[in-house]
């Protein structure tokens, strides 16, 4: 197994197209289970961050696209460096920055939980707590807190997870603020922190990608319906209601600030989003069968295996084109022209490690092809 520059380009395109597919089953699939939503993701995930050739996979050259490529990327355009280094540098330096504003967010994070007021035993909110604790059948000890900070509850923290309950909240009628913190310890329970985590750290990585920020919106979004339905589960129609009621106060009541290092109950989706959101509550959607999703699942896993299976590259000059002597040189310094033999009777001419003309044996035998070497096509197999 192997590293290459093609292997990382054929790693980006690939993962972004399963990626994107995940993202549109999200968004516009409501009958997907999340389960298969979540293998194509793992996929997706898996395939961008190990960019390997397989020794047995399939070389198929590229004569045209590549090499157009590679001569876009060659040329110098700042302080002699080519197009391709300065994107490199581009890329590292924008990561750089990316990572440093994740690292001033968690610092952020971590002054308001300092700043929060813990809520202690015998208090309304710690009794609400609890009885929404219990009706998920949850003993553990995570921590509950007011803060001034946020206008929605949000859940934080890997290690010191912590519930975040804003002061304006305390005033909502008992159903609704169960329905909040039953929402909030939900996200806790299925580490949704952690996946969000994940998500700002690709994202950093690969901030050019477009790909990415889809798919980071499509997975808060899915991470959001899948926990309005663990939480709703034997809910009757008025909790859901109240439920619902507490979402609309926390969005009227506008946002303090935005987090994106933890999960809240109201953030500000889009308004097609919400409906969803609301629509989805009321009425819980019927999931396609556990057969029919183990077959998709297993199309997305032969998929991504085939993905490895197959090799782009630049089609390679030939192996001894360096012993060519000065005659055989181009005009242009350092490039290469030479006739690729198809058949006894028809040719290809190559110039720049790109096909240029298609020849019979009487033209190659005029100027300005005369003279130049001749080579079969399965010297060029290999590389």
């Amino acid at each position: 197994m192997t590293v290459s520059v093609f292997s990382v380009i054929m790693s980006i395109s690939c993962s972004s197209i399963i990626l994107m597919t995940a993202g549109f089953l999200v968004s516009h699939a409501k009958r997907v289970r999340w389960g298969l939503i979540m293998v194509m993701f793992l996929l997706g995930f898996v395939r961008l961050v190990v960019p390997i050739d397989i020794i047995n996979a399939r070389v198929i050259r590229s004569w045209y696209l590549y090499p157009f490529f590679r001569r876009v990327a060659s040329r110098k355009i700042l302080w002699g460096q080519s197009l391709a280094n300065t994107l490199v540098i581009l890329w590292l330096t924008g990561s750089i920055l990316m990572f440093w504003g994740f690292i001033k967010k968690l610092r952020e994070l971590r002054e308001i939980e300092e700043k929060s007021i813990p809520v202690m035993d015998g208090d309304y909110l710690q009794a609400v707590f609890q009885r929404a604790s219990d009706s998920l059948g949850y003993q553990g000890g995570i921590r509950i807190a007011v803060t001034k900070e946020f206008s929605t509850a949000v859940s934080v923290g890997l290690l010191s997870p912590k519930i975040l309950i804003p002061k304006e909240m305390l005033k909502y009628p008992e159903d609704e603020l169960s329905g909040v913190i039953k929402h909030e310890l939900t996200h806790y329970l299925r580490r949704d922190v952690g996946k969000q985590w994940a998500l700002c750290f690709l994202q950093c990585l690969f901030w050019w990608n477009p790909a990415v920020h889809y798919v980071k919106r499509s997975v808060t979004q899915m991470l959001e319906l899948e926990c309005d339905q663990r939480a709703c589960q034997g809910m009757t129609d008025e909790e859901r209601l109240a439920y619902l009621e507490a979402i609309k106060k926390v969005l009227q009541s506008g946002s303090k600030r935005e987090l994106e290092l933890g999960m809240g109950y109201g953030k500000n989706h889009s308004a097609k989003f919400l409906e969803r959101r609301f629509r989805e509550v009321l009425e819980p959607v019927h999931r396609y069968s556990v057969k029919a999703t183990i077959f998709c699942a297993l199309i997305s896993i032969l998929v991504f295996v085939t993905s490895y299976s197959f090799i782009l590259q630049p089609a390679a000059m030939p192996k001894d084109v360096n012993r060519v002597d000065e005659s055989m040189l181009t005009a242009s310094a350092g490039e290469y022209e030479f006739l690729l033999r198809v058949s006894d009777d028809h040719y290809y001419y190559v110039y720049d490690l790109s096909i240029r003309a298609y020849l019979t044996k009487e033209m190659i035998q005029k100027p300005p092809y005369v003279g130049l070497p001749i080579y079969d096509v399965i010297t060029l197999k290999g590389d």
